[in-house]
């Protein structure tokens, strides 16, 4: 417990905002999420952005694993140390999805590492991480009675060149800690928590996302070279919404 309220009083701290990324979080972030287990360096499984973003609330970021013949890759997490919940996706893969080549678009809220843990079959644990700066992307101001941040709510924009399918789903994806001028009040959390893609009734790819992906949410990758003819995409949200949508290779 003392832990953990010492974890918070870090994360909201007034002097985090100007900070560059403290590697001092990461200890404790560990811990909540991986308790004592474990963690190996991979060269296998790396992750990029831009060491200075231009908006905090659209941070780029690409996930790239090549995995060794001998291991299967079972999740990849998606962690941003100084975000108020430090666990932005995890990644279920399947036998489909071990050379993955994956793009989205995060918030953040001050500097900070952001890191890939990826874990195989057996539950071992293999990391990569980069600092980023940027800042105000989770609590930043978003007017809620805005009619653009929900028309086409769920509408599924997607492409596939060059063997990479790109998605991007119309929804405001409000965090909960985003406040409403208006009200005083902060917007209730509505996000984008689920993006599965399935061919030939084999699932590729799912996304679970938390409340540090960016608005209108976005997602590409590389489309293994045994995938037939299309991909059904089938999105969930946190108030029952569903939305699907085929997209032919």
């Amino acid at each position: 417990m003392i832990l953990r309220i010492f974890f918070l009083l870090l994360m909201f701290s007034p002097f985090t905002a100007s900070a560059e990324a403290n590697p001092e979080l990461w200890p404790y972030v560990k811990e909540r999420l991986f308790q004592d287990r474990v963690i190996n360096e991979a060269d296998f499984l790396t992750i990029s952005g831009p060491r200075r973003a231009s908006s905090g609330a659209q941070v780029p970021v690409t996930i790239k694993l090549d995995t060794p013949k001998n291991i299967e890759m079972k999740n990849v997490f998606l962690i941003i140390d100084a975000n108020p919940t430090q666990l932005a996706a995890t990644y279920q893969l399947s036998k489909h999805s071990q050379e993955l080549d994956l793009s989205t678009r995060i918030r953040m809220e001050t500097d900070s590492f952001v890191r890939v843990v990826g874990e195989d079959g057996n539950g071992k644990l293999y990391m990569s991480a980069i600092p980023i700066r940027a800042s105000g992307g989770c609590s930043g101001y978003m007017d809620v009675h805005d009619p653009e941040l929900t028309t086409d709510l769920g509408k599924i924009l997607a492409k596939t060149k060059d063997r990479f399918l790109t998605t991007r789903i119309k929804h405001p994806n409000f965090t909960g800690l985003q406040k409403d001028l208006d009200s005083g009040g902060y917007i209730p959390r509505w996000i984008v928590e689920e993006i599965i893609y399935v061919s030939n009734e084999e699932v590729l790819l799912v996304a679970k996302n938390r409340i540090s992906m960016s608005q209108d949410p976005y997602l590409k990758f590389k489309i293994n070279s045994g995938t037939k003819e299309s991909i059904n995409i089938m999105v969930r949200d946190t108030k029952g919404n569903g939305f699907t949508k085929d997209v032919s290779i």
